[in-house]
């Protein structure tokens, strides 16, 4: 059997209440669920390029998913920079 450790963190009331609902709703252990959890993030911020990676914290509640929605599907009009960068004339 493996040696446990425990670990202490401190986390949103909104991101503990998400855990709790998820967990008791699949019949698992916060525990586990938490260390999962740890494992999966790690190996992805190993294999993953940053920008691949959307922070968790913007899609926690509705008015920020929104607001992401919303900038993503209104982007602003791209520079005379980013066009001529594109074009393979950047600095």
């Amino acid at each position: 059997m493996s040696k446990q450790s425990q670990i202490s963190a401190t986390i949103s009331e909104g991101t503990k209440e998400a855990l709790d609902r998820f967990a008791e709703s699949r019949g698992l252990k916060k525990n586990f669920v938490v260390e999962q959890a740890l494992l999966y993030f790690m190996e992805a911020r190993r294999e993953l390029p940053d920008e691949a990676l959307v922070p968790a914290r913007l899609l926690v509640d509705d008015e920020s998913f929104d607001r992401l929605a919303e900038a993503l599907s209104s982007p602003p009009a791209p520079t005379k920079a980013l066009r001529d960068l594109m074009r393979g004339q950047g600095d």
